[in-house]
């Protein structure tokens, strides 16, 4: 019966998976044309406006992402125990601490924030009123995020992706049309543009709403405060803030030492190689999105086998998406940075090698993580990754005293990661029985012979050609191609190529109907 229900959810995480890659590709699509028409019809001044008062605003986004998770995990927790009253609890509790907290950020967005957006920010006197307008929308948009996120949390938990895919792509195509509307706007189309904006997100979280109320009955709020719970999930999230905050400092102080070292030129360099790292890792977290809940549900009802399964079989296959898309600009940078660039900085092809090379590291030990998040027990975990990443900021600042250039910075600053990949993994150990030894043979071993092959097949090609766009197609084909074939015959087990030579056959037979 066990074997049963998994290969069941085997079934729901390829096809939630499917549905959130076609999601992505079309979100990116439309989301960066849009980014073009907001452009043209709000003009550099407005369009740079809006985006100081957004990017002010989204520092409130540090709590939101750590209650986001926590939240998450324990109501896809409680899906996994089948336990509809705990499950109800969870969900009035987190609605019930959301709301105290937007109270708190109204506060504080109302008195500090807008003391800081009229006089501390640099804005030009003629604008100041549409500032405000924009800041009081940004604002209420927000609040209606943080309000909603049990909502959400609760669709992802459920595993309804088509539903979440559905109404993201209907937010960019609402986007998309605000967009539009702002050539024909009857007002200042900065005004124009945060009430529509607004409008945009209250549709959106209006839809998590009613799905919500119509297909989850855990969904109904009812008076209720479990202290013990509220501060479990306080706690976890808590802890969750730490690694947020500490990534931030580690990233933003890496940045200005760069600058006082370096000048800006290497700042944009870096910028470029996040870009490029961040829509590259897309790929990746569409399957650990589809994969998370399982995790966690598994190892709630006790399924520590199946759990374990899951986490090395997500470290495989987000490991391999993330290759297919990373090896070919790893290996064809400079002309892929000439093509999307008028003018390259300096140091942003050796940037966007080493960021990817991390994206590759870090997607190895993401399941690890998730895991980790279901059995509540962070806080070791956490520490661990905080530590690290606040151990960058010296660490970079001595090598860049030292003399090095800004590529040791990075370079050194992915060897402190790759350092923390055993106990990353052997926290694990007490929880599932998984340890280094047991993830490195099932795992590691098989992937590094994947891309070892696969490298050097593309670099003996590589070496024969000129440098041209056929090149890149030809090295990107080859790649996709090596990756595929060695990861079917080495890195997956019998019984994951049974499972992928299934749903082939399924794909074939249902297509000849």
């Amino acid at each position: 019966m066990m074997e049963a229900n998994n290969t069941i959810n085997n079934k729901r995480i390829a096809k939630n998976t499917l549905i959130l890659y076609l999601r992505m590709f079309i979100t990116v699509g439309v989301s960066l044309y849009t980014s073009r028409v907001v452009l043209a019809n709000l003009g550099i001044s407005d369009y740079g406006l809006y985006n100081v008062i957004g990017g002010f605003v989204s520092m409130f986004y540090m709590i939101t992402a750590s209650l986001t998770q926590a939240v998450s995990r324990f109501i896809t927790f409680e899906l996994g125990k089948n336990d509809m009253k705990k499950l109800e609890d969870t969900f009035s509790t987190s609605v019930f601490i959301l709301f105290i907290l937007s109270l708190v950020v109204v506060l504080l967005a109302e008195t500090i924030g807008l003391w800081f957006v009229n006089y501390k920010l640099n804005i030009d006197a003629d604008r100041i009123v549409a500032a405000n307008w924009v800041y009081q929308f940004t604002v209420l948009a927000f609040v209606l995020e943080m309000l909603s996120i049990p909502y959400s949390a609760l669709i992802v938990s459920h595993e309804k992706m088509g539903m979440f895919a559905f109404v993201t792509i209907m937010k960019v195509i609402l986007m998309l049309g605000v967009a539009l509307l702002l050539s024909v706007s009857p007002l200042d189309t900065l005004i124009f543009y945060g009430i529509l904006t607004f409008a945009v997100s209250l549709g959106v979280q209006g839809m998590y709403y009613v799905y919500c109320r119509c297909n989850f009955r855990e969904s109904s709020v009812h008076i209720h405060f479990d202290k013990d719970l509220f501060n479990k999930m306080f706690g976890f999230a808590g802890w969750n803030f730490l690694s947020t905050v500490a990534s931030m400092l580690s990233s933003q102080g890496v940045n200005m030492m760069l600058n006082i070292f370096f000048g800006t030129p290497v700042n944009a360099a870096r910028g470029i190689a996040g870009q490029i790292n961040g829509t590259a890792g897309a790929f990746s977290r569409n399957f650990t999105m589809a994969l998370s809940p399982q995790i966690t549900k598994s190892y709630a009802s006790g399924d520590k086998r199946y759990s374990k399964t899951l986490v090395c079989q997500g470290a495989k296959y987000s490991f391999l998406l993330l290759l297919m898309v990373a090896l070919p600009v790893m290996l064809e940078t400079d002309y892929v940075l000439s093509l999307w660039l008028k003018e390259v900085p300096p140091y942003a092809s050796a940037f966007v090698q080493l960021q990817l090379a991390y994206a590759l590291v870090d997607v190895l030990v993401y399941t690890n993580l998730v895991l980790n998040n279901a059995t509540g027990k962070i806080k070791t975990y956490q520490l661990l990754i905080s530590i690290t990443q606040l151990a960058i900021i010296p660490v970079s600042y001595i090598v860049l005293k030292l003399g090095g250039n800004p590529v040791l910075t990075i370079a050194m600053t992915n060897l402190m990661y790759v350092l923390i990949v055993v106990p990353r993994i052997n926290l694990n150990r007490k929880f599932i029985g998984i340890t280094f030894g047991y993830f490195f043979k099932t795992v590691i071993s098989k992937l590094f012979i994947v891309c070892f092959l696969t490298t050097t097949t593309c670099l003996l090609i590589q070496t024969r050609l000129e440098v041209s766009f056929v090149r890149l197609m030809l090295i990107t084909f080859i790649s996709t191609f090596c990756i595929a074939i060695l990861a079917y015959s080495i890195a997956l087990s019998a019984s994951e190529r049974k499972v992928i030579m299934g749903i082939v056959k399924n794909w074939i037979s249902r297509s000849r109907m």
